[in-house]
């Protein structure tokens, strides 16, 4: 497996944060899909990448109105994340940050932004299940590996992950 490219990361102006509205949704999933591309391409082949892409294209229009929260973050006015958090049970359904902007503290202000919820909400922990990609950024923000299933299949198409969590009690 060929190793990923350091990037830059210098940290620019920081992202505004908001809720998703229904109208973000197609900018939310160009976002989606060029993350997944870029950030996914050394851990998944096509046929995953297109699978998770799919999962979200899916259900992201439903979503923006229904039980979970979403959020955007955008810089001089372009969308350049997206965050989704199933308040229910803390899980973090989705953190996506475009392929351009990635490692420029946008994943950040967006788990930040999670993370207040969930405290808000009386959550103790958070969790999710993570792309292998993203695990290290995961590890920096205080999250542990968990117990759980190591993939998911989406469209038939086995999709290896890392169930992690973080408790939101002991900070």
């Amino acid at each position: 497996m060929a190793i990923p490219p350091r990037t830059n990361t210098a940290l620019v102006a920081s992202p505004v944060v908001r809720a998703l509205r229904f109208e973000d949704v197609p900018e939310a999933l160009r976002v989606v899909g060029r993350a997944v591309e870029h950030g996914c391409r050394w851990h998944y082949g096509r046929a995953q990448r297109d699978a998770v892409y799919a999962s979200y294209a899916s259900h992201l229009f439903v979503e923006a109105l229904g039980p979970f929260e979403s959020w955007v973050a955008e810089r001089g006015g372009r969308t350049v994340g997206v965050a989704q958090l199933d308040p229910a049970d803390g899980r973090l359904r989705a953190l996506f940050v475009d392929a351009g902007d990635q490692q420029r503290g946008i994943g950040r202000a967006l788990l930040a932004e999670v993370e207040a919820l969930a405290r808000r909400r009386g959550l103790g922990r958070l969790h999710g299940a993570m792309s292998l990609n993203a695990v290290p950024f995961y590890e920096r923000a205080g999250f542990r590996a968990a117990a759980g299933v190591e993939r998911l299949v989406s469209a038939r198409i086995a999709i290896p992950i890392l169930r992690m969590e973080k408790s939101l009690t002991s900070q």
